[in-house]
């Protein structure tokens, strides 16, 4: 799919089909997040692959119950090391870059998603605390996204954007 065309596709999906994702492509979708760009390449993501059912569940309960992340087949924790960050950033490596790497990686899973023929959301609400938990994550790994992903049950909605024209500056504000 042409790339452009991955990009005008995109949409949160909430609604799976019960078809378990393969294993190779969660892979590629892995592989594709692990390209994505960090701050001075102190590479802090990492990814917890959350297949288990009662898993899921427990990740429902600790995203204050957004079903769908319990829906999917396959859930991907987007964590931060913040010690990576922190390591050459100091406390703004921590509370901005390492979640921004984050999301840039998780960028990639949600486009990539779209190009393997699969929906995905990104689910950011959640009890940080009790995910960690539920992952079992040291103190210094910060969950930054969770992302459902399976094979679509649903056209995710397609909302009237703002006009870029009324978004864009030019030289100042």
């Amino acid at each position: 799919m042409e790339f452009a065309e991955v990009v005008r596709r995109r949409g949160m999906v909430r609604a799976f089909l019960s078809r378990p994702v393969e294993g190779a492509t969660v892979r590629r979708l892995l592989e594709y997040a692990h390209r994505a760009p960090s701050a001075g390449f102190t590479q802090p993501v990492e990814f917890v692959v959350v297949r288990d059912p009662a898993v899921r569940q427990r990740l429902v309960q600790a995203a204050w119950g957004q079903t769908w992340v319990g829906a999917a087949p396959v859930v991907l924790a987007v964590c931060a090391d913040t010690r990576r960050s922190a390591a050459r950033y100091g406390e703004r490596g921590v509370r901005r870059y390492s979640i921004v790497d984050a999301a840039f990686a998780s960028m990639l899973i949600l486009l990539g998603a779209v190009d393997e023929g699969l929906g995905a959301c990104f689910v950011g609400a959640f009890d940080d605390d009790a995910v960690r938990d539920v992952l079992g994550l040291p103190p210094h790994v910060l969950p930054v996204g969770l992302i459902p992903v399976g094979y679509p049950a649903e056209r995710p909605p397609r909302y009237r954007r703002r006009p870029l024209e009324s978004l864009v500056h030019h030289d100042r504000w």
